[in-house]
């Protein structure tokens, strides 16, 4: 009978400790859970606010002017401007200067303007 006895006592400290170990585990898996769910709150939050900003600025680029969004323009036809041809042919270079000279220089003003960017 002692033997029994010992066995229940030993089979009801497994059974407890089984327990505890699965109300801690249970309790543990509710706090990741918490945690977890605030972590994502603050990443909503984070996202919405960085969505929210971009929509602000794309608000001030239209408003000011300087939005590089063209759809609601219409595009630019090619007949719209009318090309003149100086009469007498062939147009010619300015006096001392070749077409070459010319290119050079167009380029030349487009490298300055980015040296004088302040930023």
């Amino acid at each position: 009978m002692t033997d029994i006895a010992g066995i229940k006592a030993e089979l009801d400290g497994l059974v407890r400790e089984q327990a505890d170990r699965r109300a801690l585990r249970e309790h543990q898996g509710e706090e990741i859970k918490a945690r977890s769910h605030e972590y994502m709150t603050k990443q909503v939050q984070a996202a919405e606010r960085y969505v929210m900003h971009r929509r602000e600025l794309a608000q001030r680029k239209t408003k000011s002017g300087w939005s590089t969004d063209r759809t609601h323009a219409e595009p630019p036809s090619a007949f719209d401007d009318p090309v003149e041809f100086p009469s007498g042919g062939e147009a010619r270079p300015a006096r001392g200067e070749s077409p070459r000279h010319a290119r050079r220089h167009r380029a030349a003003e487009e490298v300055d303007e980015f040296e004088n960017n302040p930023w």
